[in-house]
């Protein structure tokens, strides 16, 4: 969905959407349940899958069958009718890998299967990409944007599923699985192979805010989720334990959600300007506009009056007019030069507000700070 949401060259359509989401639902339950009919013995020898339908009995094999086809044709149906074909295609390739490579290699090699099953459930977030261009991906700006949401999630996924094998080995390993974390006994090899993906992932932001695919506050709001994921590592490393294990499995799940909205609000597409008004900016940076969502602009637009930053600045700046550096850069003595700084830096309007309520913050700060040290001048001098 974050995919649709950006690329989308008009407004958002609700029947794309609708079909976006019910397809993808309706082909992921066809490949969940190609999986469970292919491990039906192995989920009845584990406790945590032998209440599942299959290995309970409460359904045959034929009924899972005959459910996994036809989820799995109306599925792919309703993306090839109400997204694009090629939506349909990568959601089929899905299918394929994760029942037809990922699952049987479970049981075959320890390391292999999660990097299948990485990629295997890293391809949806290519769908919503799909469903908006279509095969124009392919060639459209957004194309560096999908690699790197595929990228992301398939990093992600490595110690995710490494938390989630670790906390439940006994159980893989009564199943017959042959997995990485599965012979960790202690869990700090597991810690261990976690740490060079979440160092990838933290750094992922910034990596994308260099490249010109999102605005510098992708990173600056990926901080707190990073942070706290990574201090959740750290606790498992140093009390490897199930509990600091469930908690580090339960960060990653609030990284994801956290970096998935962050990029939805923060990425964008650089263009160039076009006219007269090229010629008379302030260095190349400014020779360049940024293509973001319809809907996103509106939505910016809304909530301008609510910036935090314009009443900060209402507050301390009413009184003295121009005075700030940055919302009078282009009018004031000095001010171009605060401007071709911040539009080198690849800084947007977002960014300089968010600058702005910054520098208000401690201006405000230093104030009241001056303020108390003449207090305590003047109390000393009684």
């Amino acid at each position: 969905m974050p995919g649709y949401l950006l690329a989308l060259p008009g407004a958002i359509d609700p029947m794309v959407m609708a079909a976006l989401a019910s397809g993808t639902f309706l082909t992921s339950a066809s490949a969940q349940t190609m999986n469970q009919i292919i491990e039906i013995e192995r989920d009845a020898k584990m406790y945590r899958t032998a209440q599942r339908p299959l290995p309970s009995g409460m359904m045959s094999v034929q009924e899972a069958s005959r459910f996994s086809m036809a989820t799995g044709a109306i599925g792919l149906g309703i993306l090839t009718a109400g997204a694009t074909p090629a939506t349909a295609a990568i959601a089929g390739t899905t299918i394929l890998t994760y029942a037809g490579i990922y699952t049987p290699l479970k049981v075959l090699t320890p390391t292999t299967p999660m990097s299948v099953g990485a990629i295997s459930g890293a391809l949806p977030t290519v769908l919503g990409f799909t469903a908006a261009l279509g095969t124009g991906l392919v060639t459209s700006p957004w194309m560096a944007h999908a690699a790197w949401l595929f990228t992301m999630q398939v990093l992600w996924q490595m110690p995710h599923f490494y938390a989630l094998a670790w906390i439940h080995r006994a159980d893989y390993l009564r199943g017959g699985y042959n997995m990485f974390p599965l012979s960790d006994s202690t869990g700090l090899a597991t810690a261990a192979m976690s740490k060079p993906y979440l160092v990838a992932l933290c750094a992922m932001p910034c990596a994308a805010s260099a490249l010109g695919l999102a605005s510098w506050m992708l990173p600056v709001g990926a901080a707190v989720p990073s942070f706290l994921w990574w201090r959740s590592l750290r606790r498992f490393e140093d009390k490897p334990n199930p509990l600091s294990c469930r908690r580090f499995f339960l960060g990653s799940l609030a990284y994801l959600l956290a970096t998935l909205g962050l990029f939805t609000a923060y990425a964008r597409v650089e263009t160039e300007k076009e006219g007269d008004e090229a010629q008379h900016s302030l260095g190349d940076r400014a020779r360049h506009a940024y293509l973001e969502p319809e809907w996103r602009a509106a939505l910016a637009a809304r909530l301008t009056e609510f910036c935090p930053h314009e009443q900060v600045r209402s507050d301390l700046f009413g009184l003295l007019g121009g005075s700030c550096p940055f919302s009078s850069a282009r009018h004031e003595p000095g001010g171009e030069n605060v401007l071709r700084l911040l539009v080198a830096a690849r800084l947007d309007q977002h960014d300089l507000c968010f600058l702005r309520y910054i520098v208000c913050v401690v201006v405000r700060r230093g104030a009241r700070a001056q303020s108390n040290c003449i207090t305590s001048v003047h109390i000393a001098t009684l």
